[in-house]
């Protein structure tokens, strides 16, 4: 599967990834632990969405 992130530092200097499709976004203190949080993210997402 793929989908695609943004990544980027916000004004506080946290690191934000968002998987843009899915509107699913976290935060974190590196590049690093935001994309495997917004991985973890997804996968508690697609638990919870119903397949149309």
């Amino acid at each position: 599967m793929q989908f695609e992130v943004e990544v980027y530092r916000n004004d506080v200097g946290e690191w934000v990834a968002t998987a843009v499709e899915y509107k699913v976004s976290v935060k974190g203190r590196t590049e690093q632990e935001a994309l495997a949080m917004v991985m973890d993210a997804l996968a508690k997402h697609f638990k919870t969405v119903k397949p149309s």
